[in-house]
């Protein structure tokens, strides 16, 4: 099966599931709709820019989720835009959860020149898209998590030594502990890359073992009216193969 048809079908599948569903009262799915404001789009220790006048800076960044649930099954799309249109990204991901375990495969659609870029081009030379495949476990007894990710074709690419042009499959390995503090809740992280990659100095000549994400965040639920609820987080974030470091705020309804 093309890579193309994978993504029509997972669009198929959400909205014939979603049908279905409505259809079926004892079976309908829950609606997951929301949107955060971040300072800065940071992910997994790489910033993602904004492109003004031939320069590139970081910019607060509005970023939707729609989503529906079906029990362990989630499917839905994610999505980033900075205020001034000049960098977007848009994200569809179908995820599995079952004991613990949750597998994700996710098409994700970023690129500088997104405008000029033709969304169902999925041709593996030339495309924007990149497909990841991730598996994670969160543990029971203890608030411990870990999450191994790596692209699997399209955009992720990189040349090797006779100067040939192939998929890079950059893997991304994390490990989370989570924690509360007094009415707040932690997340500290430590995100590593085995070989170089998109991750760390982003194709550069760092090659092997890396750290490229040490992260915590602090964040708080705070209730505006009945039907209201609003979550503050800040994250602090080092990125020490970069040798980078940021302060994101975010606001999430």
């Amino acid at each position: 099966m093309k890579f193309r048809n994978l993504t029509l079908l997972l669009v198929a599948i959400l909205f014939t599931a979603t049908k279905t569903s409505w259809s079926q009262e004892k079976n309908s799915p829950t609606a997951k709709i929301s949107a955060e404001l971040v300072s800065s789009y940071i992910w997994r220790g790489s910033p993602s820019y904004t492109y003004n006048n031939s320069q590139t800076m970081l910019a607060p960044n509005i970023q939707p989720t729609l989503g529906l649930v079906f029990g362990g099954l989630e499917i839905g799309a994610w999505g980033s835009t900075d205020f001034s249109g000049s960098y977007q990204e848009m994200d569809l991901y179908a995820l599995y959860s079952v004991k613990g375990f949750t597998a994700t495969f996710t098409d994700y659609f970023w690129d500088a020149n997104w405008s000029t870029r033709p969304y169902f081009s999925y041709k593996n030379e030339t495309t924007s898209h990149i497909f990841e495949g991730s598996l994670g476990y969160e543990f029971t007894k203890i608030p411990l998590s870990i999450t191994v990710a790596t692209m699997l074709y399209g955009a992720d690419k990189k040349q090797d030594n006779e100067g040939n042009t192939k998929n890079n499959y950059s893997t991304y390995v994390e490990l989370g502990y989570a924690f509360k503090v007094q009415e707040y809740n932690f997340d500290a992280v430590v995100g590593i890359t085995p070989d170089d990659g998109f991750y760390g100095d982003g194709y550069g000549g760092v090659t092997g073992f890396g750290v490229v994400n040490l992260g915590l965040t602090g964040s708080k639920k705070i209730q505006l009216s009945e039907k209201i609820e609003t979550t503050l987080r800040s994250s602090l974030i080092f990125n020490p193969q970069q040798e980078k470091a940021y302060l994101v705020f975010g606001l999430s309804f």
